[in-house]
This record gives C-alpha cells, structure tokens and sequence, in this order.
C-alpha cells in the first residue's frame, strides 16, 4: 500500500490520535520520521489486561492496514507485528491478514516486561536504544496496536472518541467493554457488576505500571482518557496498595537499614540486560546515603519505572523504583540534566534469555495470580448519559476548547484544537448532546 505522507499524518492529526500504550505523544508527530523498522506492539505488557488482546483479533485487519500505511510514509524497508507466543488465536488471524503484504509476525516469550518499546525493539531487531534514546537512534518505530487501529479509522475520515478498556481484579462481572471517552471509572466498574471487596482501592491501567487512587472521592473524578487501558480493582492492603503507599521518608529509612547490595535490582532490569549502562543498586546506595540529596543518583534519570527491581526483585522488598521515580522528579524539578553515561555495553545482555521474568511467576509474586485465568470476555458498548472529556489527554499543550456552554455536539464533531506552533492532540465529541460545562473539561449531557 502507498500512501501519500502529508495526506496519511493530516489524517492522523484530524482524528486526535496518540499512542494508547504509552504516555500520549501525539502520533502525527511520531511517525513524521524516516526510519528502517515498524514495530507494531501487541504484546499487551501488563498481566491482567486483555484489551490489546480484544483489538487484535477483531480489528486485525486494521492493524495490517495501518502498518502497511505507516511502513510506506517512513520509508520502512521491514514491519513487523510483536505479540506473544502465546496469543495462538491471534497468531492465526494475522497470518491470514499479513499474507502477500510483505509483512512479518514476531513471536515473543511470555516475560514481562516483552510490551515496553525498547525490550520490543531489541527482541525485534537486536539494536540496543542508548540510554535516554528513542527507537528511531536506532532506525525504528513502535505503534501500539490499539493505535493502529485507530489510525486505519483515521485514514477512512473517523476520529478517535471510544476506548477500549479491560475491568477486572475484584469485580462482579470482569469484563472488556468499549465506552466512550470522559466516561467516568466508577460507571465502568458499575457496569461491570461493581467491586465485590467491601473496602477497595482502584489501579488505573496495569498492576506494574498503573496509578494507584486509595480513595472512592479520588476515583470520582476518574474519566477515561484516550491512554486508559484497564481498571484493576483490589482489597485495600494488598500487597501493591502497601507498595504504593510507601513515603519518601520511610523508603529512604528502610534503603539506609536494609539494603544488602546484592545487586538484584540491577541484574534483572530490563534496561541494563538490553545493554544500558544503569545500575539501580549504585542509584539504591547513594541515596541510603544522603537521600534524595545524596551523590551519584544521576543514574535514576535512566529508570524506565518498569517495577521488576521493587515487585519481583529485591529480596528485601525495597522499593528503588519509586525511589528513581523520587530522584527523577526532583532533579527536573531543579533543572539538573543529566550528564551520565549514554553508553551501550553488548556483553550485559549476553544473560538476557536467561534473566527474563516469567508473567506467571511475576503475578504470584505480586499477588494477582487469583486473577490471571479470568479472561475477561468483550461485552459491547456502555453508553453514559454524560462524559466529561480532559482537554488534555496527551502529551504537549492542552487543546483549545471549541465549543461553548449550551452548544449541540455530535459525535465526533471538534471540541478541542491543537494551539498554533504547539504539540498537542485534537479533541472530539464523544456521544451527542448539550455542552454543559466548558473548562479544563468539556461536559456534554447527552441528547
């Protein structure tokens, strides 16, 4: 498929699109390159999810169309589709759709974390991304697949304003349901049967990597944003609440107290064993030291907050991933930039294969593998009967709202627009009706 660029990447403005499986940079943006590989990433990298799992095998045909798209306006002279080896269904359906494309399915273990961009594009080509790097230092770049579905949307004229998302953990009905964007949290998990645990605490995306909200007046204000991938619902206390919960004080006393330096931390860390020169446990040590003032935690910039140092790692049950989290923050807070190594060292991957962390393995360590056979089945649309939509779902500048109170919306009609010279997202209308309420949120009561 050939595709005109200037065409493809006006498509893709026009209908807001970001990367779903990330933080939300703007995806007109990101494929305005020229690169050798395309990675579509369907490895879904967080247990529990199964939402990049229902887009695969019922839009599969999207992805491929996308890709060829993508891999024609970057110059791409390879694309590649990433899943797990496990997804056996999945495999089947895009060996079908892939046939005489001259695209190509790669196959990956079942270790976490085989979804984050850079263990795909190592996994994928053997290129190591230096340390701060993007897949494109190394001639690549990823789309996650719910992306890809949205771009081949994009390319027939239909922005993006409906979500996928998975709603599992202790819950009545787990389930993967589509709903519109703004949609509030606490509506999906209503509709999903509610939470069976009589004292809950809520995980906005994965059990690693998700944002935890302890408290049912936090989770209120929860919509729906186009980066929302699941809600996970646990007993308060669990082991990933009490994790969360940890200050910045009582990790710094327990890293002072308890950390043995045995290095665990640093030989499983998916971005030392793909050949970065980053080792936690030296970034663990300065800061039992001197805390967050202490020397030598420039290293923590190079965290990529995967959690397998502090969930599956650390025997002591430390927590150096928030501890680099702490780290990074205040240094951008005070402009330090950082000034380490950007070297790559082939010979710390050389254990690899044998260091990868099993995803059953990981959910029983984390406390989750009550959870893993659920499956969630998709259970079609929930319609709500308001959204309240963020003017600011992505990475960059918030969007300028383009309706006012009192409009009629369509579906998909404007509401939002990139501000002139900036980075940012276009914003749509997610259900049709009257505009109530137009600030940091755009509130539509529906018709």
């Amino acid at each position: 498929m050939i595709m005109n660029k200037d065409s493809l990447l006006r498509s893709i403005l026009d209908a807001g699109i970001v990367g779903e499986g990330g933080a939300g940079f703007p995806a007109h943006v990101k494929y305005d390159t020229q690169v050798d590989t395309v990675i579509a990433n369907g490895c879904e990298c967080e247990p529990l999810l199964h939402t990049d799992q229902h887009i695969m095998r019922t839009r599969a045909a999207d992805i491929v169309v996308a890709m060829q798209a993508i891999v024609s306006v970057t110059g791409a002279t390879r694309g590649v589709i990433g899943i797990k080896s496990k997804y056996t269904e999945i495999a089947k359906i895009f060996a079908d759709c892939i046939e005489g494309t001259g695209l190509e399915l790669a196959q990956l273990d079942n270790f976490y974390p085989a979804g984050d961009e850079q263990a795909l594009v190592y996994e994928v080509t053997g290129k190591t991304i230096p340390p701060l790097g993007l897949p494109k230092d190394v001639g690549a770049v990823v789309a996650n697949v719910g992306t890809l579905a949205e771009v081949a949307a994009a390319i027939k004229g239909t922005p993006l304003t409906h979500k996928i998302v998975t709603v599992t953990g202790d819950v009545g009905s787990p389930a993967v349901i589509r709903v519109p964007l703004g949609t509030k949290m606490s509506e999906c998990l209503a509709h999903c049967g509610g939470s069976t645990v009589a004292d809950p605490i809520y995980i906005l995306g994965g059990p690693m990597m998700g944002r935890m909200v302890d408290s049912e007046e936090d989770f209120a204000t929860k919509m729906v944003t186009k980066t929302t991938g699941g809600l996970i619902v646990l007993p308060r206390g669990h082991y990933l609440h009490v994790m969360a919960s940890r200050d910045i004080h009582t990790m710094e006393r327990q890293a002072a107290s308890t950390c043995i330096q045995c290095r665990l931390c640093t030989d499983l860390c998916p971005r030392y064993l793909i050949g970065q020169d980053f080792q936690t446990h030296k970034v663990m040590r300065a800061f039992a030291a001197g805390g967050l003032n202490g020397a030598g935690l420039e290293q923590a910039f190079l965290c990529c907050e995967c959690g397998v140092c502090e969930m599956f790692s650390c025997p002591m049950g430390l927590s150096p991933r928030r501890i680099n989290a702490a780290i990074r923050a205040k240094m951008r807070q005070e402009r330090i930039p950082y000034e380490g190594s950007r070297a790559v060292i082939p010979a710390q991957s050389d254990m690899r294969p044998y260091r990868k962390v099993p995803v059953p393995r990981l959910a029983l360590k984390i406390g989750i593998d009550r959870f893993m056979d659920l499956h969630p089945a998709f259970t079609g649309d929930y319609i709500p009967a308001e959204v309240r939509i963020p003017l600011h779902q992505h990475i960059g500048a918030p969007s300028v709202a383009q309706v006012k109170k009192g409009d009629v919306v369509k579906v998909g009609q404007l509401i939002g627009a990139v501000p002139k010279g900036a980075l940012g997202a276009k914003i749509h209308a997610s259900i049709a009706g009257t505009v109530m309420e137009v600030g940091n949120e755009v509130v539509i009561k529906g018709a």
